[in-house]
Parts: structure tokens; C-alpha cells; sequence
């Protein structure tokens, strides 16, 4: 035996459950006997099939009470490796895990004793290259690569783990997966920390059904959404996800950058994202197509479950169609009469977003409104379209897919608000670079909206900037009427009343306009500068 096999620092221990305990500061390094996968015969070439061997030393490790599984550097072709609680995997420095080519390799996906409309990249946890199923202090770790050795969507997942607790995955890299790169079900405790993954055909990182979860500091590329936070059905029954933080990520798709949803049984509560950079840019050399839906943040709860209490600050997007995405919807997905959640109490801060070729749309349904919403502190830079919708007409679609295209063309080109409650945005600007007719922000069925400190450009020099409709108490206070465009507020929709217009600075001739089905009462102004308070009405 290598002398790897002496003791490293004692076997991991078995108690101290709590999250601040397990994860205060930075993770420990793995500790517990050695076990190198040469001394079970792994070859190492790339050629010889390795799993017997490595699969000896994963279960050698479990039954003296835990250690560490070390692969050094070499590539080691492996198809399904079963993790054992209390051990780490160790792929190191100049170490390859190399999936076989062969489907024959791998553990075929797990029966289900229920019946769920969840898809079977969703709901399977065993067909994959490392997989894990109601264990306990499990690591995958190491400077090495994760290879899944396949070109296109379909087939294994690198890391699928399901019903496990206090999980570390750690400063790998993983490549060319066909499947979810890291899959999480109804996982507790769990550390993701450094990873990069490139060359991803479906997910990035994807929590369903978790708890106390932190992911920091990983770089994600993929065709499909980078980080998902799911809650479907996988253990039929509902579960919610919670206590998520995410810091410090680059995370680059053309569908969805961060995206809790679509599946959406169970709750979502507490999730914080913070200080990232997302890229909209599809990869070259390959048709994401099917998989693109141009969305930086989307927070979609369309079956069921509901979503109270999300941060997001700090993050800077480019060329991503539409940067935010909030959807209340009613898709009914694993229930058994369709009833939509509630999507409320969400806090979006600090962002910049540039290159967005879409609209950001935050919608609710008539009767089930997003609630309680702040954004402030925002920069939007659209590319602009002529082509734009310019009317209120705009499907509701309450039981479609949740995308950013599912209305078609919207009529605004910054922001289109429906169907909401206690709206506040705060120092948002939205910016055009070409020609568009629609306002910078059109908001439809809202009751109380405070804009404050809003800053619209126009692609259109007759406006509006800002386009009410059935607002019903509010505030359009300390913004800016840009010159050179005739209207700044337009205002209609019979149900419209309560708008006070305070100490904004109005540069155009027609500051605010109401349609004819307005009461004039329903616009109270006190002292806007520049401007005649209110200025003629639409037909």
C-alpha cells in the first residue's frame, strides 16, 4: 500500500448539525484516511475503464468510517461511481474523472413510485457519473476536471445528489455535460464553491427541493439556465427551497442567468444573490435555440408554490435580452386543481444592464397580483425597436411555459408592469439607443406605485415616457421630463384615480396627458417645475 494510506488527521466527525458550525468561514480541507484509487487497480490512461476500482475504494473508505477517495493526476474513465456518506472525493490537480462514451456505463434513471408532470432531467438522481442518495458529509473536491465526454444535450449528470446533508462541491471544473452539472434534490447544508463549468448543454447548477444552501465564487456557462432554483415535485410531495445565498458568481446563458422557477410545487423563502456578472451571449458553434429564453434574473412561480423574501444587488448583465423577468402564473403543474401562489416581498438593487434587445416584465394575474416589489438604483440600456407593440392589448396566458417571449412584442421597451400591488421603483433609468415608439414604462393594473427619481429616455420624440393605466393610488415624485419630448406621464384607463405628481421636473410641453375616461381629480399635482401641470387630453 502507498503511503497515502496513513491516517490524515482522523475520520470526519459525526455530529454538530448546525448550519454555522458546518460552514462558518471557509470550508475545512477533507481529513480522514487516504485511499488511493492505484492501490485498487485504476489504471489511469483513459482507456482502461476505471469504475470497479474507484468504486472499491469509495466503499473501502465508507466502511472503516470515512476518508478521502484521492485521484491524482491521470485521466480515469469511469461510468456510475455510488458516493457513501462520509466520504470525499478527492479529484486533484492534473486528474481527469472521464465519463465513459458508452450510455451502457451508467446507472439508468430511478423509477418513480408517483406520478409527476416534472421531466426526467428533473425528477432522476441515479443516472450519472457521481451519484449520491440519502447520505451524510459528502465531498467532491479537488483542482481537477470533471469530463462528461459527450457533444450535445441528453445523458448522464456529472453530480446528482438527492436526500443528502452538509454537501461540499469545491474547486473542480466540469466539462461537456449532456445533463443538470451539479443536481441537488432535496439536499440540506451544502456548500458549492469555486466551480467552473464550460461547455454545459443543459443546467449550470440546479437546488430543488433545499435548504441552507451557499454557492459563491463559480463561473457557469451553459446552453440552458446557469443557476436554477427549483421546488418540484421529486419526492411527491411538496418542499419548499430556502435560505440560499449566492455571491460572487460570473454566470453566462442564453436562456435564464439566475432563474428560480419553473418548477414550482413547493415555496421558495429567503434567497439572496449578490455581486455577480451574467453574459446573454449564445456560444458559438452550437444551436441553443430550443433552449434560449434571454433572461438574466427570473423569479417564475407558475405551479403552485410561492415565493416571499428575494434579494438581488449588485449585478451588472450584458447582452442579455431582458434583464428581469417576475412571473405569477397558473400552469398547475403536479396539483390537482390549478390555483396560483404568490410572488411577493422581493427586493432588486444595483443593476446595469446593457446590450437588452427585449422588455423586462414583471406580471402578476387579474385578482393574483405580485406584491410588495422594490427596485431602485437600476440602469437599463435597451438597443431600441421600431417595431414595437404600442398598445394595452397584451396576452395574459396564465397556464403557458413562463419565458420572456411569451407575450410577444411588448409596449414598452424598459418595463411592462400588470397585475401588481405596492410597486416602488427608485432611481431607475431607462435608456434608448435607437428608435422606439413605446414608453420607457407602461404599468397595467397596478394599485399603489411610487415612482421615484425615474429617469426615461425616449426613441420617440411625441412620448410618453410613462404610461399609466388603471393605476389606482401612487406617486410620480422627483423625476426627470427630458427635453425634447412632447409628453412626459400618460394617463387612461377608467379606474385610475389617487396619482399625486410631486417635485418632478417637467422640460416638456405636454408634461401629462389623460385619456378621456379620466377625472381630472384622479391627477393631483404639487409643484413640478418646468411645466404646466396637466396638459390636454388623448383621444
Amino acid at each position: 500500500m502507498r503511503s497515502s494510506m496513513l491516517l490524515g488527521g482522523g475520520a470526519a466527525a459525526v455530529g454538530g448539525t448546525s448550519w454555522a458550525g458546518e460552514h462558518a468561514g471557509d470550508a475545512p480541507s477533507p481529513s480522514g484516511p487516504v485511499f488511493d484509487v492505484r492501490d485498487f487497480g485504476a489504471a489511469g490512461d483513459g482507456r482502461t475503464r476505471d469504475t470497479r476500482a474507484i468504486q472499491h475504494a469509495i466503499d473501502a473508505a465508507h466502511r472503516l468510517g470515512g476518508g478521502i477517495v484521492r485521484l491524482p493526476a491521470g485521466t480515469w474513465l469511469s461510468g456510475t461511481l455510488h458516493l457513501r456518506s462520509r466520504v470525499t472525493v478527492d479529484i486533484g490537480p492534473g486528474a481527469v474523472l472521464l465519463a465513459s462514451p458508452s450510455d451502457a456505463d451508467f446507472a439508468p434513471p430511478a423509477p418513480l413510485s408517483f406520478a409527476t408532470g416534472s421531466d426526467i432531467e428533473t425528477i432522476d438522481f441515479a443516472n450519472a457519473l457521481l451519484a449520491g442518495r440519502n447520505l451524510e458529509r459528502i465531498a467532491i473536491v479537488g483542482g481537477g476536471v470533471i469530463d462528461m465526454n459527450r457533444t450535445r444535450r441528453g445523458g448522464p449528470k456529472p453530480i446528482a445528489l438527492k436526500r443528502c446533508r452538509f454537501v461540499t462541491v469545491r474547486d473542480l471544473t466540469v466539462r461537456h455535460a449532456p445533463n443538470y452539472c451539479v443536481s441537488l434534490g432535496a439536499c440540506d447544508d451544502v456548500q458549492i464553491e469555486g466551480v467552473t463549468i464550460r461547455d454545459a448543454y443543459a443546467d449550470g447548477i440546479d437546488p430543488d427541493c433545499c435548504r441552507r444552501v451557499r454557492i459563491a465564487n463559480c463561473d457557469v456557462e451553459s446552453d440552458d439556465d446557469a443557476l436554477c432554483l427549483k421546488t418540484s415535485f421529486l419526492l411527491g410531495a411538496r418542499r419548499v427551497t430556502e435560505d440560499v445565498l449566492v455571491t460572487n458568481c460570473r454566470l453566462k446563458s442564453p436562456s435564464n442567468c439566475f432563474k428560480l422557477g419553473t418548477e414550482s410545487s413547493g415555496d421558495f423563502h429567503e434567497i439572496a444573490l449578490s455581486n455577480c456578472v451574467f453574459s446573454g451571449l449564445r456560444p458559438e458553434g452550437r444551436d441553443v435555440s430550443d433552449a434560449a429564453e434571454g433572461g438574466g434574473i427570473a423569479i417564475l412561480t407558475v405551479d403552485g408554490g410561492s415565493i416571499d423574501g428575494v434579494t438581488v444587488c449588485n449585478v451588472v448583465m450584458n447582452e442579455v435580452p431582458a434583464p428581469l423577468f417576475l412571473r405569477l402564473g397558473n400552469r398547475g403543474r403536479d396539483q390537482t386543481e390549478p390555483a396560483p401562489g404568490r410572488l411577493r416581498n422581493v427586493s432588486i438593487s444595483g443593476i446595469v444592464a446593457r446590450g437588452v434587445t427585449g422588455t423586462c416584465s414583471i406580471t402578476g394575474l387579474a385578482g393574483h397580483p405580485i406584491e410588495r416589489l422594490r427596485i431602485e438604483n437600476v440602469i437599463i440600456v435597451a438597443a431600441g425597436d421600431a417595431r414595437g407593440a404600442s398598445g394595452l392589448e397584451v396576452p395574459e396566458r396564465p397556464r403557458d411555459y413562463p419565458k420572456v417571449t411569451m407575450y410577444g412584442a411588448l409596449p414598452a421597451f424598459g418595463l411592462y408592469l400588470r397585475h401588481a400591488r405596492d410597486v416602488m421603483l427608485r432611481n431607475v433609468e431607462f435608456a434608448v439607443d435607437g428608435a422606439d415608439p413605446r414608453p420607457a414604462l407602461l404599468a397595467d393594473d397596478v394599485a399603489g406605485l411610487n415612482l421615484a427619481g425615474l429617469i426615461g429616455r425616449s426613441g420617440n420624440e411625441a412620448g410618453p415616457i410613462v404610461w399609466l393605466n388603471d393605476v389606482r393610488g401612487g406617486a410620480v415624485q422627483g423625476s426627470l421630463a427630458p427635453q425634447g419630448v412632447d409628453v412626459f406621464l400618460r394617463v387612461s384607463g377608467e379606474n385610475t384615480h389617487g396619482i399625486a405628481l410631486v417635485g418632478n421636473a417637467f422640460c416638456t410641453p405636454r408634461p401629462v396627458v389623460l385619456a378621456p375616461e379620466v377625472a381630472a381629480s384622479a391627477i393631483m399635482p404639487l409643484g413640478n417645475p418646468g411645466g404646466a401641470e396637466v396638459a390636454g387630453r388623448s383621444s
